[in-house]
């Protein structure tokens, strides 16, 4: 079954609904690569899929929105299985969408009734296009505030475990311990913590450590035993190695020149 809904251009500036309809697909079915000029929007009633964009494939189910932004390449593809059902609204839009649209799946459950909507929207005549217009705002409104939602719990996610770090550096951590307390795989936390703070917890950890032992160094008059034992370094060797991959002198060195600054 497919059901175009025949919409007029009113070149809108803000908003401009271009095409939007329904289908449920046969087993296989598939549509591209193509490109549009236009945002498109997919929503999956039932059943699921493949969509391709940007070199990624995705997996598609029930609850999720695939999303075609103006010029791209892609491609779907139903499941042989269970091929999906989905509506879909286009529009052209002078509106920055990159904080609401900049994913190409976005799981969003809570917006099937505004998809249902728009499927209706043949009730209200000569005011459709105007109705779609309203309808896009109020999709766009759930995913702006689910989108800072999800940005808050991630802020909350990568400052807990920098807490943590700072906290904790002198104790034996790891990376998988700190995913653990979060109850975050690793892999996914890594790559949060990477995309937030420009490294990887790994380093993370390792450059507060070292920052830190230089710290009693150089202030403290720490040795560079008592240092490494102080940060969390029980093998000397490995912390004089590593001391000096980051700051181009061992730590004995270290020490030596702060002596001779300080006379």
């Amino acid at each position: 079954m497919e059901k175009h809904i025949m919409l007029i251009n009113n070149n809108y500036k803000d908003i401009n609904p271009l095409v939007c309809g329904e289908e449920t697909c046969k087993k296989g079915h598939s549509f591209g690569p193509t490109t549009r000029e236009y945002y498109l929007l997919h929503y999956i009633i039932s059943g699921r899929g493949k969509y391709v964009c940007n070199d990624k494939t995705y997996q598609v189910n029930k609850g999720q929105i695939f999303v075609i932004r103006p010029l791209e390449i892609t491609f779907y593809e139903a499941d042989n299985e269970e091929p999906w059902h989905y509506l879909w609204i286009g529009f052209e839009s002078s509106i920055n969408l990159s904080d609401i649209l900049g994913f190409d799946i976005l799981t969003a459950p809570e917006c099937e009734h505004i998809f249902k909507d728009i499927g209706m929207c043949d009730n209200f005549g000569a005011s459709k296009e105007l109705y779609l217009c309203g309808k896009i705002f109020e999709l766009f409104s759930h995913l702006k505030t689910k989108n800072y939602d999800n940005n808050n719990r991630v802020k909350g996610y990568v400052l807990k475990a920098k807490n943590y770090i700072e906290s904790n550096y002198v104790n034996q951590i790891s990376v998988e311990m700190i995913a653990k307390y979060l109850n975050l795989d690793r892999s996914y936390f890594s790559n949060l913590f990477k995309t937030n703070i420009g490294k990887s917890p790994q380093k993370y950890i390792v450059d507060y450590r070292l920052e830190k032992a230089a710290e009693l160094i150089s202030i403290r008059s720490f040795t560079p035993s008592q240092a490494a034992l102080s940060c969390g370094y029980n093998d000397i060797f490995n912390f004089s190695k590593m001391f000096k991959r980051k700051f181009g002198v061992s730590p004995k060195n270290f020490m030596k020149i702060r002596v001779d600054k300080s006379k």
